[in-house]
């Protein structure tokens, strides 16, 4: 569990931020260099604070899967959106398209109808040319063919002059056939021509209209994708709502938690002051107090250590003002030194917790505190160094069995680490 004082700023996609609350003042440092970064340190998150809402650091079970439910809906938001996006882009594609089909067939229809239009004068002129010479041949045998007629003048003794105009006569006849004949060859070529054109012209109309029927078979599924994709987006922003809702209602209640738990630890810190100031235990005076304790758990690391420092999960800098060590679930928790337990208690933010008052040192009470412990070996009297006081666990706002170990010097939480042996 991590307590971050005051106010943080939380990252905007999460829109129900969460911030810690002070749950214990910050500590003096022994060094005047370290109090001078802590202090400096501090002064940039209170500048962070001024413009930031009062959130809550740490969240409770039910605030996190209020916000995971949130942040799912409004990924769901976000993803509909860009689907109807996309289906309008591509509706305003189709329908373009579709417009220059359109257009391109009118175009098409236009050559087709003058392919029709020049194909039935080829006809026509083919008709007429076929026409004129059926009557050139009908002509030949019912009037004779002139270069007989040549023939019989010959035989018949007829002048020179007479020849020379029957020859005249049977050449232009001749030369008249042979042009009919190769126009009508030339026309019933293009007549051919014609016809391919027509052909092709129809082809591709009727592709044409046929992916213009796609077209309009697509525009329509779109629009109601489109119109099932925008009533998806209404009932999703409705959900995203309601999540927001559910988160806000859950941090409240996380609020609410954290402002009993501050007068808890206010009335333990009067405690605390009470026994120091009553003289319980012996005030021992010792060279040094660093590796005075032992440590509260055997066969261990730091999972995350006691500092001002950025938060893990949300990203805004806070106090962290304890040690989180390694301790599976049931791993027993020792006492760091001979002690009185003042405190056995349960709360929804720490769990089950300890507080062992471990006497004054060098003119400064000292206490542990345990945090989000299973269940307890003792609650209450006094223990000897090394005693198991408690089991590790995964109670109150905890995402998985360890221990949230703090060392209060006078009231107020300074590193364990120092002080550990």
């Amino acid at each position: 569990m991590h307590v971050f004082p005051r106010a943080g700023r939380l990252a905007a996609a999460l829109s129900c931020a969460v911030v810690g609350a002070v749950l214990l003042s910050p500590s003096l440092p022994s060094s005047a260099d370290e109090k001078d970064r802590l202090e400096q340190e501090q002064r940039e998150v209170q500048q962070e604070q001024k413009a930031a809402a009062e959130d809550l650091e740490h969240s409770s079970a039910g605030l996190r899967k209020a916000s995971a439910a949130y942040a799912a809906a409004r990924e769901k938001l976000d993803q509909a959106q860009t689907r109807l996006d996309e289906l309008n882009a591509r509706l305003v594609e189709v329908q373009a398209a579709h417009a220059k089909l359109e257009a391109e067939l009118a175009e098409q229809k236009r050559l087709l109808a003058e392919a029709k239009r020049e194909l039935a004068e080829g006809k026509a002129e083919v008709k007429a040319q076929r026409d004129e010479m059926r009557d050139e041949i009908l002509t030949r045998f019912t009037g004779g063919d002139p270069r007989l007629a040549q023939a019989a003048a010959l035989l018949s003794g007829g002048s020179l002059e007479d020849l020379m105009r029957q020859q005249t006569y049977v050449d232009a006849a001749a030369a008249g056939q042979d042009a009919t004949l190769q126009r009508m060859e030339a026309t019933e070529t293009m007549l051919v021509v014609r016809e391919g054109e027509v052909q092709e012209a129809t082809d591709a109309i009727a592709a044409k209209e046929k992916k213009a029927r796609e077209l309009v078979a697509e525009v329509d599924s779109l629009r109601d994708q489109a119109a099932a994709a925008h009533a998806e987006l209404s009932t999703l922003v409705d959900k995203a709502a309601i999540a927001k809702r559910s988160a806000e209602a859950a941090k409240a209640a996380d609020a609410a938690e954290l402002r009993k738990l501050e007068a808890e630890e206010s009335a333990l810190r009067s405690k605390i002051r009470s026994l120091a100031s009553a003289g319980s235990g012996s005030d021992r005076n010792v060279g040094s107090v660093g590796g005075l304790f032992e440590m509260p758990v055997a066969d261990t690391y730091v999972t995350s250590p006691y500092g001002i420092r950025k938060h893990p999960i949300y990203g805004y800098v806070s106090l962290h003002n304890g040690t989180d060590f390694h301790a599976p679930c049931g791993v027993p928790l020792r006492a760091a030194d001979s002690g009185q337990i003042i405190s056995t208690s349960y709360s929804s933010v720490w769990g089950n917790r300890l507080y062992l008052y471990l006497g004054r040192v060098n003119g400064h009470s000292y206490t542990a505190v345990y945090n989000h412990i299973s269940s307890y070996a003792k609650r209450s009297g006094t223990v000897g160094r090394g005693e198991t006081v408690a089991y590790a666990g995964t109670t109150g706002w905890s995402t998985a069995c360890h221990l949230h170990f703090t060392i209060l010097r006078d009231g107020t939480p300074v590193d364990p680490m120092p002080l550990l042996g």
